[in-house]
């Protein structure tokens, strides 16, 4: 595969992880609080929702990981595939780590519940700068191995 090729595809599977990220957390979410009357009910679609985004981003975030070891290159100039790991932790983190935390605090009405949705929100935004970082950066890392 030639280098521009390479780039390309880096581009289209960032942008559709990003894409995801900001179609699910800022319009689908919100929208399915806004519309649906039972707010339990709501959760659930939101929550399939965030499931559904997370297998893209681990499955995106895999063939992004494959993509970027693909040309071996130095430590130093190794921060997209760093962040591309970093978008998965945050992705399975939030997932499963955090997420079942806060669907029980939301079932037994607990006080901490509000702090497991901000736990939820945090680790989500860490996974969207992660891959936008990783966007931002690839041009500088496709110069790198271009020669450019």
């Amino acid at each position: 595969m030639n280098a521009l090729m390479h780039l390309r595809l880096r581009f289209l599977f960032a942008a559709l992880w990003l894409g995801g990220l900001a179609a699910v957390g800022l319009i689908g979410a919100p929208t399915a609080f806004a519309i649906v009357p039972d707010k339990m009910l709501a959760a659930m679609v939101a929550s399939r929702l965030f499931y559904l985004m997370t297998l893209a981003a681990v499955i995106l975030g895999i063939v992004l990981a494959l993509l970027e070891r693909r040309h071996a290159q130095p430590l130093s100039a190794a921060t997209p595939f760093f962040l591309v790991l970093g978008g998965i932790f945050f992705a399975v983190l939030g997932e499963f780590g955090v997420v079942p935390n806060l669907i029980q605090a939301a079932v037994n009405h607990a006080p901490n519940a509000g702090m497991w949705h901000a736990a939820a929100s945090l680790v989500y935004l860490l996974q969207a700068v992660c891959v936008f970082a990783y966007v931002w950066k690839l041009p500088a890392a496709a110069e790198w191995r271009t020669g450019a």
